[in-house]
């Protein structure tokens, strides 16, 4: 297995730390594009609104108000004296209404019979106004139309005049119902255009409204008013009361506010250019602020870098009881000690639950195994062997061959037995197996099994013989390690007592 190097380890770990950075700066720029467009949608969604309210709603209602009450007090009687010239007083009252608003320039009243009278006066030829674009056929009481846009038949009194118009009209009937006559107003709609010049709209946008046949009639440049028409995609997608859509073939942004009588249509659009523009510069400033945070992180990641082996080497040194102020290794050498200081920690640990000869465990290790067993109150039988005549093995055919009859008798005992019935080495010849959820016939059946085994075993040592002479004790549960230990011990030694190489065990 290949060593990470030191710096390669920090490129790692400060790498990891970055994709987090990373993540954090693209949410927190995605947020704020999102919460930008948000922002601009509502801001534009509400100034068309509050626009269209103040320029076509409130003038509109106020019109409405006007021929209402006109209404009320013009019965039909009261149109044939406002024909005659004889009734002065009552024919300044239509004239009042004009002059005294801005919507109107002129109006008209007339009778079934298509009779008419004009203020201001205009002589006017041909004129009937039952067969004009604005007069309505609909013989419904109180109900106030809006002309769509049409030719007038006024003379014009410049070239720059319009020659369109758009007229308000509302049939006037008698007590009975009956239909007496008509009154109608023409709208200055370059007069009420002059609202929009006070209009401060944002994003440098536009704002203006139309008719449903994309005549534009109300614009802050009162010269264009009745000369542009809206662009026909603009007409096809607008199919709802309000709404917004995104016009690529004239490069727009729009927001609109539809109505039904008047038949118009109020559009506040915004180049997408501009749009753009307005906001690269937003993000441009929120990418230059990542940017920055990027370049300290680098900043730090490269300090972090040349000092962080000094840092370490001053942490070692400080833990290790060194002082800080002498000669310092380099950080690869005092790697190599951590390293070795650990491996021998593992060792020592290995050591004190590992016997080194036979690789059976220890007794340290007995005594934690079997308080687990007791701890969790699980059965155990206990068994505990010790080999016959060791010392004559020993003093006949020398140490060297007394370990290695330990050694085998261990693997013997190992492989009969299984890992899941350990063997622990007490010191000398003695041994001690436990036998947990085991019977005491399947126990003694593997002891036996061991015994038989050790006891007919070919060694090197032509004369050698070995065997062992076993004890077994069940764990009720109600006494000490030490009690049980003392009491296979000493069935132990009945066996060795009655002849040796045999087991003896207490149910």
């Amino acid at each position: 297995m290949n060593k990470i190097s030191t710096n390669k380890a920090i490129t790692i770990h400060m790498s990891v730390m970055l994709i987090p950075f990373i993540f954090i700066c693209f949410c927190a720029f995605f947020y704020i594009k999102y919460e930008k467009e948000a922002d601009f949608t509502v801001a534009m969604r509400r100034f068309t609104d509050n626009s269209a309210k103040s320029c076509v709603e409130r003038p509109v209602d106020e019109m409405r108000l006007l021929l209402l009450s006109l209404s009320d007090n013009m019965k039909g009687d009261t149109i044939e004296r406002y024909l005659s010239s004889d009734f002065i007083d009552l024919n300044m009252v239509i004239p009042s209404i004009v002059d005294s608003t801005m919507y109107f320039k002129s109006a008209l009243v007339s009778d079934v019979s298509d009779e008419y009278k004009i203020y201001p006066a205009i002589q006017m030829d041909k004129l009937i106004p039952s067969v004009r674009p604005w007069y309505p056929h609909a013989a419904i009481k109180d109900e106030i139309v809006f002309s769509d846009p049409y030719e007038s038949l006024q003379p014009l009194k410049s070239k720059d005049q319009p020659k369109l118009g758009i007229t308000v009209s509302m049939n006037i009937f008698d007590s009975h119902a009956e239909q007496k006559g008509n009154v109608a107003f023409d709208l200055d709609m370059k007069a009420m255009s002059k609202m929009l010049q006070d209009i401060s709209i944002p994003f440098s946008g536009r704002f203006e409204v139309a008719s449903r046949s994309g005549i534009v009639i109300m614009y802050a440049n009162t010269d264009d008013v009745f000369k542009k028409r809206i662009p026909a995609s603009w007409l096809a997608k607008t199919t709802e009361r309000y709404g917004s859509f995104v016009d690529e073939e004239t490069g727009k942004i729009v927001y609109y506010r539809a109505y039904n009588n008047p038949d118009w249509v109020a559009y506040t659009s915004v180049n997408i250019a501009t749009y753009t523009n307005t906001f690269e510069s937003e993000y441009k400033l929120l990418a230059l602020v990542i940017l920055i945070s990027s370049l300290f992180y680098f900043t730090l990641f490269a300090l972090f870098r040349i000092y962080f082996k000094r840092l370490v080497s001053l942490l070692y040194m400080s833990s290790n009881g060194l002082e800080v102020n002498s000669q310092v290794e380099n950080f690869e050498s005092l790697y190599k000690g951590m390293v070795q200081k650990h491996q021998h920690l593992k060792e020592v640990e290995v050591l004190s639950v590992t016997d080194t000869l036979t690789q059976a465990g220890t007794r340290r290790k007995f005594e934690q195994d079997a308080a687990e067993l007791q701890k969790k109150n699980i059965s155990y039988h206990l068994a505990i062997i010790d080999l016959d005549n060791f010392k004559h093995i020993n003093d006949t055919f020398g140490h060297p061959v007394g370990d290695t009859v330990l050694k085998n008798v261990c693997r013997i005992g190992t492989r009969v037995l299984g890992d899941e019935y350990p063997i622990y080495r007490f010191g000398g010849e003695e041994m001690v197996v436990l036998f947990p959820n085991c019977s005491f016939a399947e126990c003694y059946e593997l002891m036996e099994e061991w015994r038989s085994e050790v006891s007919h075993r070919v060694w090197r040592e032509e004369s050698l013989k070995v065997s062992f002479s076993c004890g077994i004790v069940e764990a009720d549960g109600k006494r000490d390690l030490d009690y049980l230990l003392e009491r296979a011990d000493k069935l132990l030694y009945d066996a060795k007592n009655s002849g040796k190489n045999r087991i003896v065990g207490s149910k």
